[in-house]
């Protein structure tokens, strides 16, 4: 039985902008771990069937509260009309600052909080973790983000201006409503390479045969990294194989995966 009892937070009044939190048992001034899934940004994944599942549940072993956020997501065919840009990073940006609201009712220690993304997900959870680098002019700026000093991203789209570099360079552009060449600006707000952040502790974890994301993802950000990055390459593992889900996956990994959030989680103590 989970000692954790869990609660649905809303942030916005869009069906999609809520989160649910985990808070442990008995416990105050507590750690935050927070979690956000991937599928390429799109609305066939959520929250709860997304492979990250799998660290929500792994968490609940530590005395931490665990945020796992949803946000809008693209439409998974046809026009991007149910997320046009820039409404999924406002609801990442909107969905963590809300903690900033929430945090003392939970007894939440929001100087202590870890991020965790896979996939898009590590592409969210980098970009978030950086949003204190977006330029004042950008509708993206927010003058006091949540401060997240600590960053697991795992298989991440660290760099929108390599769309080569995914097996679906489409979703970038229906992402950002359009291509870099003619949204540079937009491109400059929502790419973790270009905002690249000094005060990040980042954890990059990437399979060596992930044929989705292509490692060079992983290795041209740390080329560039100006913070402490501890760059993780599995030479077995491919985009998914780390993660516990409905498919082939590698217990090791696996195993692998927990140690560096269980080292990360020591650290926030």
């Amino acid at each position: 039985m989970s000692k954790h009892l869990k609660k649905i937070i809303y942030y916005g009044n869009n069906s999609q902008q809520f989160a649910h939190l985990y808070l442990p048992k008995g416990t105050t001034n507590t750690a935050v771990v927070i979690v956000i899934h991937g599928g390429y940004w799109k609305d066939n994944h959520s929250l709860e069937t997304y492979a990250t599942s799998a660290i929500v549940e792994y968490l609940q072993d530590f005395d931490v509260a665990i945020l796992n956020l949803e946000y809008r997501r693209m439409n998974a065919i046809g026009a991007n009309i149910n997320a046009p840009w820039p409404a999924t990073f406002k609801d990442v940006a909107d969905g963590l600052d809300h903690l900033k609201v929430i945090g003392a009712q939970h007894s939440l220690d929001l100087e202590r909080v870890l991020l965790i993304g896979h996939s898009a997900g590590g592409h969210l959870a980098t970009w978030a973790a950086s949003r204190g680098n977006i330029a004042r002019d950008s509708e993206l700026y927010c003058a006091s983000p949540l401060a997240i000093k600590r960053v697991i991203a795992i298989s991440a789209i660290l760099n929108l201006f390599a769309a080569n570099e995914v097996d679906q360079p489409e979703q970038i552009n229906r992402l950002m409503g359009g291509e870099a060449s003619t949204m540079h600006q937009r491109y400059l707000s929502c790419d973790p390479l270009s905002l690249n952040s000094e005060s990040i502790n980042l954890t990059l974890v990437h399979g060596a045969q992930d044929t989705c994301v292509s490692i060079y993802q992983t290795q041209q950000y740390c080329l560039y990294a100006k913070g402490k990055v501890n760059q993780v390459i599995m030479a077995e593992a491919d985009h998914f194989s780390m993660l516990p889900h409905e498919g082939q996956w590698q217990v090791e990994q696996w195993l692998q995966i927990q140690a560096l959030i269980a080292e990360n989680i020591k650290a926030l103590v």
